[in-house]
């Protein structure tokens, strides 16, 4: 299988009317690329063609209207994703035009497929898989043409934008949901249940000389034994790709100083918000393709084929290894309840273990210090020096400590004032749930209380959202479950989506993504009169506070005017604070507004079998 970058494909069996469908990039020798209508054209016709091999549908629209096309390919006419689940197919979801300025991955992929189709090889990888195809998945960012949008990539002649109709960055948009596109997507995911998720991307701004970057997931904080499969996998892929000539990476190119790539490079920990993260906390597996931006449009298209080929291969050689390892993340997902989980990781760049020493193929550069014209720290490449860097690889990940939390044993609550907000993304994940139909009481629940002087609101906007991260602690309490309360149990096959979702520590919980801001938000405050006053009866134990606050407090006087006075004489800067000063009174009455500062969302860790009859799920 080979791919001509100056005639098309190199393929005899194809039928006339499908070898004559030939790509703008490729009447162009790949100075251009086509618009949305060729994606369409290609799609109708391969259907038309080959209705055995392949499906052409739409799993929704963008935010401007625009359909989003994908085919369902396989050689064994599976067409459903009933019929997948039926004969245990592996299903393999290839994204392309996320980014859709980024469009390596939806020309490769026409002209890969189109191949495929046409092919009567035995060695087809749809004789053994069926593939979910979305050539272009940011169909109104596609459409933005413009010649300026990628200042750090070498062709096409214009590319598409970054962000979609509504400037959300869909690539990012894989837990909060936010945007039309994505959920389309995640329905396309539910019903199809992936094995295998390949997102096609190109990278930017570093200089050197390999042609692509490939990370898999799970990498860490996943099951053990898929982890094990996608590094594995990933090997695999790197060793063919470099037989066939190609210079491959097999991670994301994070520099630890983007002036001195001698400095080294750091291994990047992506959150679940991105595609292959997504797939790996469903107990899947996610490739991350990144081409690099600097090479011609051709080489990077293909490039990109190559890798597809790849990967593809790869996945018939092990499918049933994936199958059967897939199948034991879902049941090992379904027995964490009570176990530790970190819910974030970095990496450990002051780690005691010393980086791996890496060889890249780079070019010679300078440091610019000050730089000209402009001043500053820069640095400028010599492409026409090549030059082997033998660098530091900072590949040590730990979990964040403050993300460590001991999941549910039964799992978390949601009361029913929330239940609008929370159950549409328990929807759009596929998370089991269960609504109870009769008010239980006397039922143990952890709730958690947050320290309102970590809570941090981002200072800009992400998204479009304003995210916010703070740190509390669970604490025990008897409650009640209100009828239409949402029950989300441990138990089930997507649990650490669930656990990232509702977590409040969770780097992509709803909470990070600022949907629970109000639990957080004063709301009524004490005046600074009415402050003084009641601050002064404390002081003077006057039985006001007892008729207004009751008997333990009024005892509780004595003992807490000498912690105060203790205070002051001790510590210089409370006694130079008036606010620490009225907060140390203040913070001893009963909470004037009780449900602020806790996280909307509880935990339960025992439920009453007799209260399971309730429950409806659903």
């Amino acid at each position: 299988m080979s791919i001509n970058l100056n005639k098309g494909l190199n393929n005899n069996e194809q039928n006339n009317s499908i070898a004559n469908f030939v790509l703008t990039a490729e009447k162009t020798r790949y100075a251009e690329t086509g618009t949305y209508a060729e994606v369409e054209s290609y799609c109708q016709k391969m259907a038309s063609n080959f209705p055995n091999v392949v499906s052409c549908q739409t799993l929704g629209r963008t935010s401007e209207g625009r359909k989003i096309q994908y085919m369902v390919l396989s050689k064994q006419g599976i067409h459903a994703s009933k019929n997948s689940i039926k004969k245990k197919t592996p299903v393999v979801l290839i994204i392309a035009g996320t980014h859709a300025g980024e469009v390596d991955g939806k020309d490769a992929s026409l002209l890969y497929f189109r191949e495929l189709i046409t092919s009567k090889k035995q060695d087809n990888p749809l004789n053994h898989l069926t593939v979910i195809w979305v050539p272009v998945f940011n169909v109104d960012g596609h459409e933005h043409r413009g010649r300026f949008h990628r200042p750090n990539q070498n062709g096409p002649y214009e590319q598409g934008e970054r962000v979609n109709g509504r400037r959300i960055n869909l690539a990012r948009d894989w837990m909060f949901a936010q945007s039309t596109e994505m959920k389309g997507m995640l329905g396309l995911v539910k019903a199809w249940d992936p094995s295998v998720v390949v997102d096609l991307h190109v990278t930017d701004g570093l200089r050197y000389r390999h042609d692509v970057s490939i990370s898999a997931a799970p990498d860490f904080g996943g099951d053990y034994q898929l982890t094990e499969v996608a590094r594995s996998l990933l090997d695999e892929v790197l060793q063919n790709l470099k037989q066939s000539g190609h210079t491959p990476l097999g991670f994301y190119p994070r520099l630890k100083d983007k002036e001195d790539p001698k400095a080294g490079m750091v291994l990047d920990v992506d959150k679940p918000r991105f595609a292959h993260s997504y797939a790996a906390i469903r107990n899947r597996i996610g490739f991350l393709v990144e081409d690099h931006a600097w090479e011609p449009y051709a080489s990077r298209t293909k490039t990109c084929f190559d890798t597809l080929n790849s990967i593809l291969k790869t996945i018939v050689l092990h499918s049933n290894q994936i199958l059967q390892t897939e199948t034991f993340a879902d049941h090992e997902a379904s027995k964490l309840a009570g176990r530790y989980y970190a819910l974030d990781y970095e990496t450990d760049i002051d780690s005691e273990v010393p980086p791996k020493r890496i060889e890249l193929l780079g070019y010679k550069y300078q440091i610019l210090d000050p730089a000209p014209i402009i001043g500053g720290r820069f640095v400028s490449y010599d492409l026409t020096q090549e030059e082997l860097w033998q660098i530091p690889f900072y590949d040590q990940v730990a979990p964040l400590k403050e993300t460590i939390t001991t999941l549910p044993r039964g799992g978390y609550l949601i009361p029913t004032a929330w239940t609008e907000v929370v159950k549409p993304y328990l929807d759009l994940h596929g998370i089991k749930y269960k609504t109870l139909q009769s008010t239980t009481q006397h039922v143990e629940l952890h709730a958690y209380h947050v320290d309102p002087s970590t809570v941090d609101y981002d200072s800009s906007s992400f998204q479009g959202r304003q995210r916010v991260a703070m740190q509390g602690e669970w604490q025990p309490q008897t409650g009640t479950l209100q009828k239409n309360s949402i029950f989300v149990p441990i138990d089930q096959p997507k649990a650490l989506l669930a656990v990232h979702l509702l977590e409040p520590m969770g780097p992509d919980s709803l909470s990070a993504w600022g949907l629970f801001n109000t639990a957080y938000e004063i709301n009524d405050y004490m005046a600074n009169h009415r402050s003084l006053e009641v601050i002064r009866w404390m002081y003077e134990e006057n039985p006001k506070i007892k008729a207004l606050y009751g008997e333990d407090l009024y005892k509780k006087l004595p003992q807490i005017r000498k912690d105060y006075e203790q205070l002051l004489s001790n510590d210089a800067g409370f006694r130079l604070d008036t606010n620490a000063r009225l907060d140390f009174w203040i913070s001893r009455l009963p909470p004037q507004d009780p449900s602020l500062n806790i996280y909307p969302i509880k935990r339960v860790e025992k439920l009453n079998q007799k209260a399971l009859v309730f429950f409806s799920a659903n």
